[in-house]
């Protein structure tokens, strides 16, 4: 009771110090987690996160659910990318979706380089792949700035040069002298007669 009374007086950590308490069986996991995620200042989700990994609660509404991945979404793709392929089929998709969206949209600006760089390099089933082209070149991701340039990382990273040079590109801004179209002209030397 204590807990709960703490928390609706938005004392959260010493809420947790109430509600992770290793003998109680957690009540109201779903509301409770949804609360800290929304209530987190400054983008410091490490109150959900470390009540979820405490607790380890079984969450009944989907609501508190995509919560607690977007949370993990905005702190590990890694870790977001492994929690969205044990939810159920159904909601692997969109949570797929959802944890790209929350890296190229979300990321700060001084963590969005590495943070793309991670998302481009995780292992992907073939499913995945698809629904990862898909939504940034089809489907909602493709109005995302920089849509395009990921699927281009993602195919150069994983050997995929013809795929690459299939992309058409925007323009964009030279870093150090090279472009998108410059790299895409390096790929076509480089691959040469191999082209298929």
């Amino acid at each position: 009771m204590k807990g709960l009374w703490h928390m609706d007086r938005l004392e959260f950590e010493v809420a947790l110090q109430y509600l992770t308490h290793p003998s109680l069986i957690p009540t109201f996991a779903d509301e409770i987690l949804e609360v800290l995620v929304r209530q987190a200042k400054h983008n410091d989700l490490t109150l959900p996160l470390a009540y979820y990994h405490t607790v380890q609660p079984a969450l009944t509404s989907s609501q508190a659910v995509e919560s607690l991945f977007s949370a993990i979404s905005r702190t590990n793709v890694t870790e977001a990318f492994y929690f969205s392929r044990a939810q159920q089929p159904y909601a692997q998709r969109r949570m797929f979706e959802m944890m790209i969206s929350l890296v190229l949209k979300n990321s700060p600006k001084d963590t969005i380089a590495d943070r793309s760089v991670e998302l481009v390099n995780l292992p992907f089933s073939a499913e995945e792949e698809g629904w990862f082209e898909e939504y940034l070149l089809h489907g909602q991701g493709r109005s995302i700035r920089n849509a395009n340039d990921t699927v281009m990382m993602r195919r150069v990273g994983t050997s995929n040069f013809n795929g690459s040079l299939d992309l058409k590109h925007r323009g964009g801004r030279a870093i150090d002298g090279l472009d998108w179209t410059k790299l895409s002209e390096a790929i076509q030397d480089g691959v040469g007669p191999r082209l298929v």
